[in-house]
């Protein structure tokens, strides 16, 4: 039985952060894109996922339904379809199934097991339960993968030396800094990877720190790092970067948060300083590299690290793909079910009140031998009343 469960997407694999930046799909086009799907029955279901990695479309609906997606999401991105032809990759079925876990499972993250992405899967489906955008193959599909994620997160070491971005930027500002003392600005503290940079950063003794927010998000920082961190507003950040050594963005801004022009006039003194970019769209100037003394990083700058990391949990992968194998048959079953009940529904009422013996020697005929070994093993663990 085929799926009719599909996935289009790009991702940091293939597509260079420039290209990504473009193909990230808003709250508000994610919006406009189910109206356009939606309104001509194109697909039946959909849940939009989109990181600073990757960009994915998961859908239900028939053949076409691909087709339709594509040029939808062409006209969104105001792109030729043939361009993004040439960007995208497109599974169907089971492939875009067992995508869709290994996504989830972090097991396709730059660095490999990072819990973000689960948390990124979770709130992508959350938003198509409260959108009800849902339908019945998609919630099979992405409980499954989100239980699976569970699974693997308890049951191997995985996730537990997973390295996010937050702690591989702490890492990189702890080297910079080469044991002597130094001073931090986070633009955007109040976000999630200001937040988990922010308690790297103090797990390491790293103390001066300042953080920058908008006015209306400043409330979300946590209360015992607010203790220690003054918070200034978001506006004023250039008047700070004279004592900063480091400067890290992350924002989910759709416009720089630093050009190269203003943070140049905002120096008197010549230093080394580090400047670390971890949003898409990009919040730095990347112009800003060629000033005197300045090094910038920005998210694809981490993927040497990301790999460096990712050779010793080789090993605890192996034992999470065996799970994976195992939640994904499960998986299967139960769309497998949902869909012949949903499809066959007159039918599968009929061999509920059929007797098991002419429903055995049909399965007979129909499976192989392995296949029919296995039923009857399952049989035979069954207790008579």
């Amino acid at each position: 039985m085929e799926f009719g469960i599909y996935c289009i997407g790009i991702n940091y694999k293939k597509v260079p952060l420039a290209v990504r930046e473009t193909a990230a799909v808003t709250e508000s086009e994610r919006h406009s894109l189910w109206r356009s799907l939606s309104a001509e029955s194109a697909v039946e279901g959909m849940v939009a996922l989109s990181t600073c990695n990757r960009t994915e479309l998961y859908f239900c609906g028939g053949k076409e339904s691909v087709s339709k997606t594509e040029q939808a999401l062409a006209q969104l991105k105001r792109i030729s379809k043939e361009t993004l032809l040439n960007q995208i990759y497109v599974y169907g079925g089971e492939q875009a199934l067992r995508h869709l876990f290994v996504v989830c499972c972090g097991l396709d993250s730059m660095i490999l097991g990072e819990d973000e992405i689960l948390r990124q899967v979770r709130e992508s489906y959350g938003a198509a339960l409260r959108e009800k955008t849902d339908c019945r193959m998609i919630n099979i599909a992405f409980q499954g993968a989100l239980h699976c994620a569970k699974c693997i997160k308890t049951e191997t070491l995985l996730s537990k030396t997973a390295v996010s971005y937050g702690t591989l930027a702490a890492n990189q500002i702890e080297r910079f800094f080469g044991g002597k003392d130094g001073s931090v600005l986070i633009v955007g503290i109040t976000g999630r990877m200001g937040q988990i940079l922010a308690k790297n950063l103090y797990s390491k003794g790293i103390r001066k720190i300042t953080g920058t927010s908008r006015k209306h998000k400043a409330a979300a920082f946590e209360s015992f790092l607010r203790e220690d961190i003054p918070i200034v507003d978001f506006s004023k950040r250039y008047d700070y970067l004279e004592n900063a050594d480091v400067v890290v963005s992350a924002t989910a801004s759709p416009h720089y948060t630093f050009t190269s022009e203003k943070v140049r006039a905002s120096f008197r003194t010549k230093k080394r300083r580090l400047f670390l970019d971890l949003a898409v769209p990009r919040d730095l100037d990347t112009d800003i590299a060629a000033l005197a003394g300045c090094l910038l990083f920005d998210i694809d700058d981490f993927k040497n690290m990301a790999e460096t990391n990712n050779a010793r949990k080789l090993k605890e992968a192996d034992k999470a793909q065996e799970i994976l194998k195992q939640k994904l048959e499960e998986t299967k079953k139960n769309m497998c079910i949902s869909e012949f009940a949903a499809s066959e529904s007159e039918r599968f009422l009929c061999l509920k009140d059929k007797k098991f013996g002419s429903v055995f020697y049909l399965l007979k005929e129909r499976l192989s031998g392995s296949q029919f070994q296995a039923l009857v093993e399952a049989m035979e663990t069954i207790e008579p009343n």
